[in-house]
């Protein structure tokens, strides 16, 4: 049976220091492209998900975004908002939100990362939202293996891109996660949808040496322990931008300023 998902939690809690010093003053999920906060752009494609509740796991530092956004209402959508000032990593807002998910799957974005759809067919989300049964499922942006990004989480070995506009979706198992000798590999693109496994997961999961909580951490070992992970890769005319630096954002600015 294809499950319903209409909550997505929202980690916006960063303190953007590769930005300061002007993220001392606006969150950088707040920054302009295209004339929009970054932020917005997530919103407005949360809403074509079919997503009606979000809740904003933000700093105390970050009283902007409740200020600009309020209840909701103006995107026909019902908001609520979380502070946390003493998380580390990115499992450390899902955790947060254990309560408010009320024990159904729901999406998880990082509100730092912009993703641009082609110009047909269904959005990277909607795909992701709409596709399957998994209690695990993430967006990807494939890599060659020599040429990822120092900031990209890898997660497996990937076939090499597909030129045609068929779907492309990968399911992980144990023995996939290696990807030691793989010429292309999917890394995490910044949208996940996740079924309540993923507290008890996180809980299980010791944190790095830095303290942090990771979420592929977690993940990871619950695939190991038997579970699959379903992948859905960008498609060659979708765009993802992590804007948590300013080259990136740059580069969202530039490309999207049409």
């Amino acid at each position: 049976m294809t499950r319903t998902i209409t909550r997505a939690v929202v980690a916006a809690g960063g303190a953007g220091t590769k930005m300061a010093p002007i993220t001392r003053i606006i969150p950088k999920e707040m920054l302009p492209v295209a004339r929009t906060p970054i932020l917005e752009h997530l919103v407005h494609e949360l809403r074509a998900a079919d997503i009606t509740d979000v809740l904003f796991v933000i700093s105390s530092r970050k009283g902007q975004i409740p200020a600009y956004f309020g209840s909701g209402a103006a995107y026909g959508m019902n908001f609520s908002y979380r502070i946390q000032d003493d998380g580390t990593g990115p499992g450390a807002p899902v955790l947060d939100a254990e309560t408010w998910t009320q024990e159904q799957p729901f999406v998880l974005a990082f509100g730092d990362n912009l993703i641009r759809g082609g110009t047909e067919g269904e959005t990277p989300l909607q795909r992701l939202v709409h596709g399957g049964t998994a209690n695990c499922s993430v967006l990807t942006r494939l890599f060659p293996a020599g040429s990822v990004p120092p900031h990209e989480t890898i997660l497996g070995p990937a076939a090499p891109p597909r030129t045609d506009p068929g779907p492309c979706d990968v399911t992980f198992g144990r023995e996939p996660l290696d990807h030691t000798g793989a010429r292309w590999v999917h890394a995490c693109a910044a949208r996940w949808v996740l079924g309540t496994f993923v507290f008890e997961a996180l809980r299980a999961c010791p944190p790095r040496p830095n303290g942090e909580l990771y979420l592929i951490d977690a993940v990871r070992r619950w695939i190991c322990a038997g579970n699959e992970l379903r992948a859905v890769p960008l498609l060659q005319a979708e765009l993802r931008f992590n804007c948590d630096n300013w080259e990136t954002y740059h580069d969202a600015v530039a490309v999207l300023r049409a």
